[in-house]
């Protein structure tokens, strides 16, 4: 496995190289032994501070992972069930039409809620009461259950509602009660990053141009506040990043010595963290949305 650590090296020296990462961080598991584990470029441009193990990388969607892992281990351990309905703990969601709307429909992106209001900004998104509210008051885009569209913002909202409803406890406290904390990882992945955490985190690098806006009236227009469009920005704010926004998460993907890999906590492998701007989204029209 020395070979394929020295491969997956320099395949990182020379994305940076090239210029078409800034810095990342790589690690390779396989059946629960890292068998790569490489860094390669700065965490911040502006300093040339290094990408070190302990970087944490703000990782956007990656999140939604762990937070289905949460979901699935109270599942597990029957604190849920998949068929719950969320108005039946949440009483204000059952407007407009609402009140069959299940944690099934949550996880498979089949709820009808994919959009936030147009007026959303990111102070309004750092609001947990205030966006959940604009949920439990919206009126779903389809029956709940009958379509898929991708809920790139609501999806956490929604989910961690639920859950806070169900268990008292809001989602970055149960990602350290269930998973993170029991796995020694706690300090690795973060919907909410601790302020003390904060100065770990890489700096997100902006493409060379911006992302074409989506077409107007398209159902990614429909869905993405106009505010909350510049992915790259959100990952470089302090509020965000301290904020319980569970369809957003940072992490990092390296393994700590006696440590769990943090991607034994997600139900999808997290292949790296990186520091340049994220694709932007694009319509899908057999899947809702993807990168």
């Amino acid at each position: 496995m020395a070979d394929l650590q020295a491969e997956v090296q320099a395949a990182a020296d020379e994305m940076v190289a090239a210029g078409t990462e800034t810095g990342l961080q790589i690690a390779v598991h396989r059946y629960g032994r890292v068998v790569a584990d490489v860094v390669s470029g700065v965490a911040d441009a502006g300093t040339a501070a290094p990408v070190s193990h302990g970087t944490l990388f703000y990782a956007a969607s990656t999140a939604k992972g762990v937070a289905a892992s949460l979901a699935h281990a109270l599942a597990e351990r029957g604190d849920i069930t998949y068929d719950l309905r969320l108005a039946r703990v949440w009483p204000e969601f059952a407007a407009h039409g609402k009140e069959d709307t299940t944690l099934r429909h949550v996880l498979l992106h089949t709820a009808g809620l994919p959009g936030l209001p147009r007026e959303t900004t990111v102070a309004d998104l750092c609001d947990w009461d205030r966006m959940c509210a604009a949920l439990a008051a919206a009126e779903p885009w389809w029956q709940p259950g009958t379509r898929f569209g991708y809920h790139a913002l609501t999806f956490g909202f929604l989910l961690g509602e639920t859950l806070r409803r169900v268990t008292g406890a809001t989602m970055s406290g149960l990602l350290r009660e269930v998973l993170t904390g029991p796995l020694g990882v706690a300090d690795e992945v973060c919907f909410a990053v601790p302020r003390s955490l904060l100065p770990r985190v890489a700096r997100q690098s902006a493409a060379p141009a911006p992302p074409e806006p989506p077409e107007q009236g398209s159902p990614l227009d429909r869905a993405t506040p106009p505010a909350l469009r510049g992915a790259v920005g959100l990952g470089d704010r302090a509020d965000v990043l301290a904020a319980d926004i569970p369809s957003l998460g940072t992490m990092t993907p390296a393994a700590r010595p006696g440590c769990t890999p943090p991607c034994s906590v997600m139900s999808t492998v997290l292949a790296w963290c990186r520091t340049s701007a994220e694709r932007p989204w694009r319509p899908s029209p057999s899947l809702g949305w993807t990168r």
